[in-house]
């Protein structure tokens, strides 16, 4: 796998996910193997932190500033920081119909139920509104915190697949560092 700080010259969610997918224009069958999070987002240009299986390569609509090889080695026991970017949501009426967790106690419940195999301690939340002119306008979660791995196979499968919906328009992303 690849991590990569990427600039795009776009805002808006729809555009941001087209830009991304411009930096794989090789990706046999378009199957997503990428997930990113914007990290910064300035008048002319967002920062954003890329993840993927395939190196990506700069285009018209994105730049890649920086590209470094990530392998997850995950140990049993230790402790991380996590940093997600999250649309938490739940299923009414067996999975029909899909509703936007917004109470902050149940989006830290959804986030331990997708987090098995660690003990997660979640020390900061805030709500962010990601533009889409393509549909409605979504308030993803940022969760930090500090996480204990338990068992590394389900933490390490979620790191390569994401958690949550929305992962198109830039959620899903789980960062860790070890803690010392």
């Amino acid at each position: 796998m690849y991590l990569s700080q990427v600039m795009l010259k776009v805002h808006d969610s729809y555009e941001q996910h087209q830009a991304i997918w411009s930096l794989f224009p090789n990706v046999p069958d378009r199957q997503r193997d990428h997930l990113f999070r914007v990290e910064d987002s300035g008048q002319r240009a967002s920062k954003v932190l890329l993840q993927s299986s395939t190196e990506p390569n700069s285009s018209e609509k994105a730049q890649v500033v920086a590209t470094k090889e990530f392998k997850p080695n995950l140990a049993e026991g230790a402790f991380y920081k996590f940093k997600l970017l999250a649309y938490p949501t739940k299923c009414l009426s067996k999975g029909k119909k899909v509703i936007e967790i917004k109470d902050q106690d149940e989006q830290v419940e959804w986030l331990q139920r997708k987090l098995t195999g660690a003990n997660v301690t979640v020390t900061s939340m805030d709500d962010v509104l990601v533009s889409n002119k393509k549909s409605f306008n979504s308030r993803f979660v940022s969760f930090e915190g500090i996480l204990q791995v338990l068992d590394a196979e389900p933490i390490e499968r979620v790191l390569v697949m994401g958690i949550g919906r929305k992962k198109h328009a830039g959620a899903g992303l789980l960062s860790l560092a070890r803690t010392q």
